[in-house]
């Protein structure tokens, strides 16, 4: 049975070599010159020297004495054979070296516990035994069977009381060894728990920098940061793939030491484009330190370096979203499997938040030509299309009236005239709104003035402006909307209510801009007008609600015959509101 001694099993050994020191004690006590005509034991100074010699032995060669015991068991039996020879030559029974005898038998329990008391104890029985005949055959001293039932109980019960606590201290030195080990354990996963919350908050500041990332670029900023540092890697590189184009672009690096070189070619998502494309569409980590060329372009993989890299494919629902590279040692070693689970968590969120900016880029942008497109249309419809359509109505009418009513057709021919050469300023107008220059406050009143004196002529027309707050923090969709609807109010006011004047008030408030065109005319029946179709109308009262309505604003017009007109809109600044 091995044992590994620790610093309570040394105090131990060290207290059985104390015991074998005090135990010559007796043997000292009564060691003494015979008396005369006595006959004395003339072995007794060559038998503590003996015992003397042996005890300082253990004593000096206590270390090594101790790893050879647990080894060879079988050493105790040379003690117990010396301790009983000096016992049998020393009186048997009457000997003072009846303790000492028992110190192998103490050894024995203390090395091996309570097996090895018993056995011990049983094995040095006969050697007593021997030995207690011996010594009444060298000393005739009468054997008192109190005195040798008392030793014999001592030969077994002292190893016995010993080997208890040689029991107790071996399971005190496992539950130690236990307590070290939880105690390691508890510490190893106290370092893997740390590291795990800094990964987590790792993630958790990544994907909370991401969402208030407003773009692509933002968003790549923040990964490459991350990565070097955070995570410590010396540098890093995210490529995106264009959704358009399906191609690798748009390389960014972190640190910002040196930029791709121009013009960087688009790498089309096709194996033949090189490994990095071809980890990219197999969708898998791989760890690259030479081989194949990473692209197809010589001056890319100039840029990105000899390695060694950590390719990372960014993948938002089976579509490839891009690439993060990450720089590793070189010479290359193995990843941590740690590492690379964090550098995948990183991967991940990565790919989520460039791939749903891309998407809601992408869907801005369609949103945006659908708007435009169904901008241009109402425009085309409730403008040129209404124009033309009148301009063919009086045609189609003109052609009726010849040859009888000439001097008319000629008074329609006119005003026909004029009318499309408003349809070609349309036209032109409606060119120019594609491509939108910036509205000022002042562009709006004068194009206004403009337009109005163009439509009165050849009468005056005055247009009374009054305007409060800022114009200028206010949307291009929101500053065109509102020119369109003030251009119809004023058309309709200047065509149909009889007056020369009318009074426009723009005020922009913080969480709204609210427009009035006002006059003091000849006034309608609101609901007649708008279920009524105007051939002629160019941009009707219906237009306005709608155009007004899309944009999630209020529009109220006011009016009754001979009271004059007022239009009110109210649009929300910041989009719809959730009012009207």
């Amino acid at each position: 049975m091995g044992l590994n001694l620790n610093t309570q099993q040394q105090r131990v050994f060290l207290f059985l070599v104390a015991y074998r020191w005090a135990s010559l004690l007796p043997a000292l006590w009564v060691f003494h010159p015979p008396n005369q005509g006595g006959e004395a034991p003339m072995l007794l100074p060559g038998v503590l020297a003996l015992a003397a010699g042996i005890t300082l032995s253990v004593t000096i060669f206590h270390r090594r004495l101790n790893r050879l015991l647990i080894r060879h068991p079988h050493i105790l039996g040379a003690d117990m054979v010396l301790a009983a020879a000096i016992l049998g030559v020393s009186g048997g029974a009457h000997s003072p070296y009846y303790l000492y005898a028992l110190s192998p038998l103490l050894a024995g329990a203390f090395f091996f516990q309570m097996r090895g008391a018993v056995v011990s104890a049983a094995a040095f029985t006969p050697f007593f035994l021997l030995a207690s005949a011996l010594g009444y055959r060298l000393h005739r001293l009468p054997i008192a069977p109190q005195i040798f039932i008392t030793q014999m109980a001592g030969l077994w019960l002292i190893p016995l009381l010993f080997g208890y606590p040689s029991v107790l201290l071996k399971r005190l030195r496992q539950a130690h060894r236990a307590l070290q080990e939880a105690r390691d354990n508890l510490a190893r996963q106290n370092v893997e728990l740390s590291a795990a919350h800094r990964q987590l908050r790792i993630i958790h500041d990544l994907t909370v920098s991401l969402q208030a990332a407003s773009d692509v670029q933002s968003v790549q900023q923040r990964v490459l940061q991350a990565v070097t540092g955070e995570l410590g890697f010396p540098r890093a590189i995210v490529g995106l793939v264009n959704p358009m184009s399906q191609r690798l672009e748009n390389w960014r690096a972190y640190p910002q030491d040196e930029r791709p070189p121009t013009p960087v070619a688009p790498l089309p998502l096709d194996p033949r484009s090189g490994l990095l494309v071809q980890q990219l569409l197999e969708r898998q980590p791989f760890q690259w330190a030479e081989g194949p060329a990473l692209t197809t372009d010589e001056a890319l993989n100039r840029w990105l370096g000899p390695g060694p890299w950590l390719i990372l494919p960014l993948v938002l629902r089976e579509h490839p979203v891009g690439l993060l590279l990450v720089a590793l040692e070189a010479p290359p070693i193995s990843l941590p499997e740690e590492r690379l689970a964090m550098l995948t968590s990183v991967a991940g969120q990565a790919a989520v938040a460039l791939g749903t900016t891309m998407l809601c880029i992408d869907r801005a942008w369609r949103l945006a030509v659908e708007q435009e497109r169904n901008r241009i249309a109402r425009d085309i419809h409730d403008t040129v299309a209404q124009s033309l359509f009148g301009i063919v109505f009086t045609l189609d009418a003109c052609t009726k009236m010849l040859p009888e009513q000439v001097e008319k057709v000629q008074q329609e021919l006119v005003e026909l005239r004029d009318l499309a050469s408003q349809v070609r300023d349309q036209v032109r107008q409606s060119i120019f709104d594609i491509w939108p220059s910036t509205l000022t406050l002042e562009r709006f009143k004068a194009d206004l003035r403009k337009y109005v004196a163009h439509c009165s002529r050849p009468r005056a027309f005055h247009v009374d402006f009054r305007t409060g707050g800022d114009f200028d923090r206010l949307s291009p969709a929101i500053r065109r909307s509102l020119y369109r609807v003030a251009q119809e109010a004023l058309a309709n006011v200047v065509r149909h209510a009889g007056v020369n004047s009318a009074q426009v008030c723009l005020r922009v408030e913080p969480s709204a801009v609210y427009l009035s065109i006002q006059d003091h005319g000849r006034g309608f029946d609101p609901a007649t007008v708008l279920a009524r179709e105007h051939n002629r109308e160019r941009f009707g009262l219906r237009g306005v609600r709608e155009r007004i309505q899309a944009l999630g604003g209020e529009c109220e017009i006011l009016s009754r015959a001979g009271e004059g007109t007022q239009v009110l809109v109210r649009l929300p600044v910041n989009g719809r509101d959730g009012r009207g």
